[in-house]
């Protein structure tokens, strides 16, 4: 009988962020989510929302803030397709 050491509820950000510190110390983990992966955040999200932290501070591990802007705030839409 296998017996997995971690269950993550939910594919959001947080979760996919410990999943990610999870598989970095290898150790084994399930991620359970009820929906798609991110369809969350692009489809139940306001159009004008802003994320409440400044861009330097936005970050999933692996992918710091590379933008121009680091003071500013990230919308939660890109503009640009």
């Amino acid at each position: 009988m296998h017996r997995t050491a971690v269950v993550v509820i939910g594919a959001g950000h947080a979760g996919l962020a410990i999943s990610r510190r999870l598989t970095e110390r290898s150790i084994d983990h399930v991620v359970l989510e009820r929906g798609e992966v991110a369809n969350s955040w692009r489809t139940q999200r306001w159009p004008g929302l802003r994320l409440l932290t400044p861009n330097w501070q936005t970050r999933l591990p692996g992918h710091d803030y590379a933008g121009d802007d680091p003071d500013g705030f990230m919308p939660a839409r890109s503009s640009t397709p």
